[in-house]
């Protein structure tokens, strides 16, 4: 079973999750907790107690819960874990926890990300991956645009590319001089593009560009390393963002 590692405690702090069948797509459960909480009903789903839970649910419902679980492992597959919202005071998880369990008792699954998206909506392999990744170091010889997209954008446009080279609030005459485009989700870098030409968008003030995956010698300095703090931080939070120039 996958886990969080120890050193990344202090970063998830509190979290609310939710586990979703794979047979179906379906969530079937919505939780808070932290440390490795998330993992707990699977790994305890024999021996579960209620002491161990922080929700307040009754045994019918934990019973469907493990009952479903069960049915999930009997076929051969794994409960999908997905970690809505991390980084959280206990006070603020249990707000996100309610309003979640609001909407999915009324049959509401269309969640949108909001503030601090870098920190939403996330795998938790993925997450694993995120938070062992190194930051890369910027080069001072590189001018670049980071542009942040996410699972769900990808899979409208139908490749990290095209959900990647359009269509962006830059300045078209500041942005020709940024020959690289990194493509980043929650915040680490899947892919870097070298750009063959920007231009104006059909859509009103955006940007699009045409381009091809960058050489290995560029590439391989960002390629599944975090961003550095300087574009995590408050403030940075739009989609794109054109590198800081210190030069």
């Amino acid at each position: 079973m996958d886990k969080f590692s120890k050193e990344s405690f202090d970063t998830l702090g509190y979290y609310v999750y939710r586990l979703i069948d794979p047979r179906n797509g379906k969530t079937f459960y919505i939780g808070k907790g932290k440390g490795n909480r998330v993992f707990d009903h699977v790994n305890d789903e024999l021996k579960f107690s209620t002491p161990v839970d922080d929700n307040k649910f009754t045994e019918d419902e934990v019973s469907a819960k493990i009952k479903t679980i069960r049915d999930i492992r009997h076929v051969g597959l794994n409960v999908i874990h997905i970690i809505h919202r991390y980084g959280l005071t206990e006070k603020e998880a249990m707000e996100v926890e309610a309003a979640l369990i609001d909407d999915y008792s009324i049959g509401i699954t269309n969640i949108q990300s909001g503030y601090d998206a870098d920190r939403g909506i996330i795998e938790t392999q993925t997450l694993i991956n995120k938070l062992s990744a190194e930051e890369f170091i910027e080069p001072d010889n590189l001018d670049y645009v980071i542009i942040k997209t996410k699972i769900s954008t990808i899979e409208n446009n139908g490749s990290l590319y095209e959900a990647t080279r359009r269509a962006w609030h830059l300045s078209l005459e500041k942005v020709k001089s940024y020959p690289y485009v990194l493509s980043t989700i929650n915040g680490v870098v899947e892919e870097v593009y070298e750009v063959d030409n920007w231009y104006r968008s059909e859509e009103m003030n955006r940007v699009e560009f045409n381009g091809h995956v960058a050489p290995d010698h560029v590439r391989n300095l960002f390629i599944h390393k975090k961003l550095p703090a300087c574009y995590r931080e408050k403030g940075m939070a739009r989609p794109a963002l054109y590198k800081r120039k210190n030069h």
